[in-house]
């Protein structure tokens, strides 16, 4: 019997060429046992689309491999510090944050209910003989941290995360305190969310009791109403390599009373049915260059590829879904609005500047292709805009520190933990500094946004570019109200599984 998923259960296009499975259990009991491999497999319930937490379940979760890497550029600890001096290394960067993947995981066909993608992620024979411990810890690091990312902002509605160190809070900057990774406020809870992230072989509830003590050590420490979500990315045991895939196991409590009573409400979205573009909304239009920052240094300074513009429709959809808009991510695919406006342009029915200007809204993304990795990432016009004035902002902070020390003796000791501190020390000073800006940079980057004037140079030639995916060889696009990705069909997750190459 077919299964017949809830009215609000996620409306995914299953036939796309990159979808792919994940079982994930929530629970907010406080029980951090380990999620029997013998069960997890079985996990079927769909995940549902509401921009928040899901009750206690286990479900079996749709993405697609876009969606992932999406979550994987978005990863890291904040470097504006230090790009904004050198941003060219934007590109460095994004390769660091993507590679890891693309090295380790693989696609695997598995049998699953009606509905779903049938495939799964297993880590590959690079990962099982080819890498060393520290590399399996490294990797289980950065995995988490993804992993982290696209549940909380990719599938529950968080618009943003930023590491804990540069969350602005004085009380969760403590260096000698072992805290969570990261922070985020959710629109639709209104409330912050603290989030810890843990992944690794055979993780289990010691893993999850060290990530609680973590949680409980912010909480002390945050005198407001808040979430604690721990995420725990379980790798596969030795000698089960090809048997078990990735699961998650997700542990959720609700601190104090939210500000709508209960454990969280979703508000009545505008009676308009939208919400007000980002030049209305400086403190979201921040938090939104923060994430997309190093996105566009990598384009507007680094050695990207194939840099143009591309025009995508302008739809309300874009506005439909106010809490979760500007973070979930749809395939381009299923954008009925651009299929037509690249059919009218490239059937040469309308030249482009017509369309542009009489016919259907349109919106403009800076695309650029990331070399080694096969990744175009893009960002609108109006966010590039306001990101070069967030960019310029940074870059006339002042430092009187040296934010790259060269001390012989430190060098010579190799003293991670002092190398540590004196980081720290340097971002702390930074954001200090750039917070006495913020107000008016706030509204700098408002107008901008609004006007979509880029400083002279940043684009450096760009050309608008309509066209159909195959012209690259077949891309497989994706893109939120803000943001455009695509990934390539030699990206080795996806030609690795065409060859049958499991691992």
């Amino acid at each position: 019997m077919a299964m017949i998923p809830p009215p609000d259960a996620a409306d995914f296009t299953f036939a796309l060429a990159d979808a792919l499975d994940i079982p994930v259990r929530v629970r907010s009991d406080g029980v951090l046992a380990k999620w029997d491999r013998r069960k997890a497999p079985k996990a079927v319930q769909p995940w549902p689309t509401a921009a928040a937490l899901p009750a206690d379940g286990e479900y079996l979760v749709t993405t697609t491999w876009r969606q992932l890497v999406t979550a994987a550029t978005s990863a890291g600890r904040d470097l504006a510090p230090w790009l904004r001096r050198t941003p060219a290394f934007a590109v460095n960067e994004l390769i660091a944050r993507v590679a890891p993947l693309q090295a380790y995981l693989s696609l695997k066909d598995v049998t699953a209910p009606d509905g779903a993608a049938g495939r799964r992620l297993f880590v590959n024979a690079v990962y099982r003989h080819g890498t060393e411990r520290s590399a399996h810890a490294a990797f289980g690091y950065h995995l988490g941290m993804t992993m982290a990312q696209w549940l909380t902002v990719g599938m529950a509605g968080l618009p943003a995360t930023v590491h804990l160190e540069a969350c602005g809070i004085p009380e969760l900057a403590d260096p000698t305190k072992k805290l969570p990774d990261l922070y985020g406020n959710h629109l639709a809870e209104a409330l912050p969310w603290l989030i810890e992230a843990k992944a690794r072989k055979s993780l289990g509830a010691g893993d999850m009791r060290d990530g609680q003590w973590q949680l409980n050590q912010a909480t002390a420490e945050l005198a407001v109403p808040h979430r604690q979500v721990l995420c725990g990315t379980v790798l596969p045991e030795p000698g089960r390599w090809e048997d078990d895939h990735l699961v998650m196991m997700v542990h959720t409590a609700l601190v104090g009373p939210s500000p709508g009573g209960g454990v969280h409400s979703l508000p009545n979205p505008p009676s308009g049915g939208g919400v007000p573009p980002l030049d209305e909304l400086p403190d979201e239009l921040l938090s939104v260059a923060r994430d997309q920052l190093l996105v566009f240094r990598a384009l507007a300074f680094g050695a990207v590829q194939d840099l143009r513009v591309v025009p995508l429709a302008d739809t309300e959809a874009d506005l439909a879904a106010p809490f979760v808009r500007r973070s979930a991510i749809r395939p381009v695919e299923r954008d009925a609005g651009t299929h037509e406006l690249r059919r009218m342009v490239l059937d040469g029915e309308l030249p482009y500047e017509w369309v542009r200007e009489q016919e259907s809204p349109v919106r403009e993304f800076v695309v650029g292709r990331i070399p080694g990795i096969g990744l175009h990432l893009g960002l609108s016009r109006g966010l590039y805009a306001a990101c070069a004035r967030l960019h310029q902002v940074q870059a006339e902070v002042p430092a009187e520190e040296p934010l790259f020390p060269a001390d012989p003796f430190l060098v010579r000791r190799g003293d991670d933990e002092e190398r540590e501190e004196m980081s720290r020390e340097a971002r702390r000073t930074f954001y200090e500094r750039e917070d006495e800006r913020l107000v008016t940079a706030k509204r700098e980057m408002a107008r901008a946004y609004a006007t979509q004037e880029v400083p002279a140079g940043l684009l450096r030639g760009a050309p608008v570019v309509v066209e159909r995916p195959e012209a690259r060889g077949g891309l497989l696009e994706a893109r939120t109200a803000e943001t455009y990705v695509a990934v390539e069909s030699t990206d080795p997750i996806l030609s690795g599984r065409r060859r049958g190459s499991t691992g």
